[in-house]
């Protein structure tokens, strides 16, 4: 026999052996996988339960924070806020995000020198210490800041709350403090919110809300004009900080620029139709219809996510501010017309009577 049929041979050989092999049962398979997934399930909750404990042992073994190793007496924002430097004055140590709670929540009510305590900790830790500021702190701060500015009067009216709403308002749009990255939305219409009951509690004291606006102060207004005047720039702020932040502008940044952006960024929510309500009362009353169309709803309607839809009531009442204003134009001027007549009519009387006078003496 020759070789190729010795090969021949072994090939028939070797298949007969595969084809004649005894199958495994099908139960046996299924039993394998099902022993795997339980393996597998057991496995999984072995590292959960693992993962958890380890949490909750690391938690208990939390070193405790610069004001906990402070244990101090009395707790204000002025005593937190000089622990907390003194602690980080290093440089190397960070400031826990509790630690700047606890500060904020330490603001007594209406007590100024807290709330400018806590805008002066938003200012130098996010300065000299990488402080992130997070979505609970900056809520923590805006709420300290409002409860220690409005002062605690028994009968509080408006001025002093508006003070103290441009107050917290201003902070907001500072970017030092970085309030623009966490804050959010509910935060913002809180705000406008005391600004608008502020307007509405002085105006019922018998105050004109509306002023002129310019280009450029000429230093002659009166102390109510430039507090109306700032409060009308904190709200386009407003509105224009969480049109800025919705329109994602990390987009058009540079890599190192957009990458120290993000680090920051907590929320990009923007406005919702309650501040863009707020803010278009706010403006119809202090500035008229121009400046709220041209300063509010303008900005945003620009933003590319409205895709230039601004709501009817929002419109509507620019129109009928809009409509009042003419109206009040018109009998200004027919008034302004009517005293001219008047004095004229007066000038003249007075000339005739200067001419009958000088005639009886001639």
């Amino acid at each position: 026999m020759n070789n190729q049929a010795l090969v021949r041979a072994r090939c028939i050989l070797r298949a007969n052996k595969l084809v004649h092999r005894p199958k495994e049962p099908a139960t046996a398979g299924v039993q394998n996988l099902m022993s795997s997934r339980v393996a597998s399930s057991f496995q999984h909750h072995r590292f959960a339960f693992s993962s958890v404990a380890q949490q909750e042992q690391s938690s208990t073994d939390r070193r405790p924070s610069a004001l906990e190793q402070a244990n101090l007496d009395v707790i204000t924002p002025g005593h937190s806020i000089f622990v907390l430097q003194k602690y980080a004055a290093d440089g190397l140590a960070l400031i826990r995000q509790s630690d700047f709670i606890k500060l904020c929540e330490s603001a007594r009510p209406g007590n100024m020198k807290d709330a400018k305590a806590i805008a002066t900790a938003l200012k130098e830790f996010r300065r000299n210490n990488r402080f992130v500021l997070q979505k609970a702190g900056a809520r923590a701060a805006v709420e300290g800041m409002i409860r220690s500015s409005i002062p605690n009067y028994k009968e509080l009216y408006g001025k002093p709350r508006l003070h103290a709403a441009v107050f917290v308002a201003d902070q907001i749009i500072d970017e030092k403090t970085a309030l623009y990255f966490a804050i959010e939305t509910e935060l913002v219409d809180q705000v406008l919110g005391e600004i608008q009951q502020a307007l509405t509690e002085m105006e019922e004291r018998g105050m004109q809300l509306k002023i002129e606006i310019k280009e450029k102060a000429s230093g002659d207004e009166d102390d109510d004009e430039k507090l109306l005047f700032k409060t009308l720039r904190v709200t386009e702020g407003l509105v224009k900080v969480l049109v800025n932040r919705s329109v994602r502008p990390e987009f058009n940044m540079k890599k190192r620029a957009a990458r120290n952006y993000l680090k920051r960024l907590q929320t990009v929510a923007g406005p919702e139709l309650s501040t863009l309500k707020l803010a278009t009362d706010i403006a119809l009353s202090i500035g008229g219809a121009a400046v709220t169309q041209k300063d509010i709803v303008d900005p945003y309607a620009a933003a590319w996510w409205t895709k230039g839809v601004v709501d009817e009531s929002i419109l509507k009442a620019i129109a009928d501010a809009e409509s009042r204003e003419e109206e009040a134009a018109r009998a200004a001027a027919a008034e302004e017309e009517a005293a001219n007549k008047e004095d004229d009519s007066e000038a003249e009387e007075a000339g005739e009577g200067d001419e009958d006078a000088k005639d009886e003496k001639e």
